[in-house]
């Protein structure tokens, strides 16, 4: 696997060349970048796969909705549709795909837009949104944004990778310079001041970026649909063996949170990332269940596989199994929080 890796090197190569002259191709100039005349509030990564994006547009929109009219546009990736779509409480992850779709199943009054092309989209939402959300936009620079923040998963903070396709990077550490605000994600919840110090030393930021951190709250499991029976925490600890089923970028985190719930055996289940769970999985989640030697058993999925499973068109060959999601939520340590909170209103306020 290493030699396979190391093989697309050349290929690395061409494309750390063609990523450092289109920034410098924008930052000089050359290729334009349109500014609009709302707030808009942009959140990304450097690396693919999960940082933390969802959660993150969530607490923003927590944060910002009671006072303004917020508006999240998001690519859509994995949806099976094209063009501009406004979401509905109707909408699916087929339509819209799965993250618009979590968003507008658990803010209804938030208006969720998809679009390949972000200007277009942003010239629709204009003059009907007090602020913008972009989901996933850092690489994306014909969009001028008002505030970038920028995610790091803390758990891969200082892992040695390379640009793709030999690595994960969509760009060099250096890309991180244009961010308005570093966000150190997923962080453990007790964290001690010693880490803290010792991030903020390591973690180099230049004079106008602010550096927070972050972590995730989990709830409790919640059913995947009304005909089940509520989740009983004192039926389902010890006696208990769980599927934990999976189709994100990194489900170490998942894992490690139910494994620290002392079930009597947990049963990793992954799938890639936004997997489309086709017929054929469906029969495989529930053979493999049923092969589980154990009285008591659940299947505990992730709150976005959660929107793939629940609008699946084959979800009925899973009528009667026991299937739980868990809720998550991004919050910012109490040192941050407030000086976060002040930056995102008076950002929003004054523009």
């Amino acid at each position: 696997m290493n030699f396979l890796r190391y093989s697309t090197f050349p290929f690395t190569l061409l494309y750390y060349l063609v990523v450092w002259c289109r920034n410098k191709l924008y930052d000089v100039g050359f290729l334009s970048s349109k500014k609009y005349a709302i707030p808009t509030i942009g959140v990304g990564n450097l690396v693919v796969g999960g940082a933390g994006k969802s959660p993150t547009i969530e607490y923003l929109i927590r944060l910002l909705s009671p006072s303004f009219k917020v508006s999240t546009l998001s690519r859509g990736y994995g949806r099976k549709t094209k063009g501009f779509i406004q979401a509905t409480e109707f909408s699916s992850p087929i339509e819209i795909g799965d993250e618009p779709t979590q968003f507008k199943q658990k803010f209804p009054l938030v208006n969720v837009v998809v679009s390949e092309n972000r200007q277009l989209a942003l010239e629709h939402l204009v003059n009907d949104a007090q602020v913008v959300l972009l989901d996933d936009a850092f690489q994306h620079r014909k969009v001028t944004l008002g505030l970038s923040i920028l995610l790091f998963d803390y758990n891969a903070l200082f892992q040695k990778d390379w640009l793709l396709p030999m690595g994960n990077m969509r760009e060099p550490i250096s890309a991180k310079d244009r961010a308005d605000i570093i966000l150190i994600t997923k962080t453990p919840k007790l964290f001690s001041p010693m880490e803290r110090r010792r991030l903020q030393s390591t973690f180099k930021i230049n004079p106008k970026q602010h550096l927070f951190f972050s972590y995730l709250n989990y709830s409790n499991p919640l059913p995947l649909n009304s005909e089940q029976t509520a989740f009983d925490a004192a039926l389902a600890i010890t006696n208990t063996v769980v599927l934990a089923l999976t189709g994100i970028a990194n489900p170490a985190l998942f894992l490690n949170h139910i494994s620290t719930k002392n079930y009597k055996n947990i049963i990793p289940f992954s799938f890639p990332d936004h997997h489309d769970f086709s017929e054929k999985d469906f029969e495989k989640i529930k053979k493999v269940f049923k092969e589980i030697n154990a009285a008591n058993k659940i299947i505990l999925t992730t709150e976005k596989d959660a929107m793939r499973l629940k609008y699946s068109k084959y979800l009925n060959l899973l009528a009667g199994l026991p299937i739980f999601y868990i809720p998550i939520e991004a919050e910012i340590h109490e040192q941050d929080k407030v000086k976060f909170d002040q930056l995102i209103l008076k950002y929003v306020r004054t523009s």
